[in-house]
């Protein structure tokens, strides 16, 4: 971006902050007290999300391969919502200048919701080409069979994939996806001993990460997974 457009972005978000400002202003001159004792208007007079920033369900269908992946429209559907609410944690990290433990926790569920999303590619994926396997009478003894406690784990479906060459990235990425994994089952506040502001685990380069791995995983099972969803894997072990 050139100076003269980034001079005037600047300013547009002075102005921005400073109209924000004045409505929190004229709440509490009106004898509110956000957030505790709060107002609003109606849903189209409040301040809007750019139209286009946050992408369409049926666009991330395409971009994600969601018709050839996923057999229920209802999961299809899922799939795309939460991938339109990443669009929306996007905007929100890119245009507020948020900070400290908000900063970490709003980075801890848009990390969160990625993961879930591979989850449901991988596993929704493992369960397809498996259709046809049921039906086998080798399947007992196929080494290919992906078994009921792989397609209801992820770790054990992605080791499973990665194995048989289906999720073909390598295996320090197949490695880190588990781990982020883990990450993601990490998420009971009891249960966590340790302080996620000052521990800082989730953060912007988490995210990216998450993200990136999201396409590639994406890409392999839209690859490999999906030309076997009619073809039973295990036909050169019997």
């Amino acid at each position: 971006m050139d100076n003269e457009k980034l001079n005037e972005y600047i300013k547009n978000n002075e102005r921005i902050n400073f109209r924000l400002a004045e409505n929190e202003k004229i709440l509490r001159s009106a004898g509110y007290a956000p957030p505790c004792f709060n107002f609003t208007v109606e849903k189209s007079k409040r301040i809007h999300i750019p139209a286009g920033y946050i992408r369409t369900s049926e666009e991330f269908c395409n971009k994600y391969h969601l018709y050839d992946l996923v057999e229920s429209y209802n999961t299809r559907k899922n799939i795309s919502y939460a991938l339109q609410l990443s669009d929306y944690y996007n905007f929100i990290v890119n245009r507020f200048n948020i900070w400290g433990s908000i900063e970490i926790m709003l980075y801890k569920q848009a990390f969160i919701n990625v993961i879930s999303i591979i989850e449901a590619l991988i596993l929704e994926s493992s369960n397809r080409m498996n259709q046809l396997c049921k039906q086998c009478q080798n399947i007992s003894k196929c080494k290919n069979n992906i078994c009921k406690k792989d397609r209801d784990n992820m770790k054990r479906a992605a080791d499973k994939l990665f194995g048989l060459g289906i999720l073909d990235i390598n295996e320090v990425e197949k490695n880190r996806l588990v781990e982020l994994y883990d990450f993601r089952n990490k998420i009971h506040i009891r249960l966590n001993d340790q302080n996620e502001f000052l521990d800082c685990k989730y953060n912007r380069k988490l995210y990216n990460e998450a993200i990136e791995l999201l396409q590639k995983v994406d890409d392999c099972l839209w690859r490999n997974a999906v030309p076997l969803y009619s073809k039973c894997i295990g036909y050169e072990s019997k």
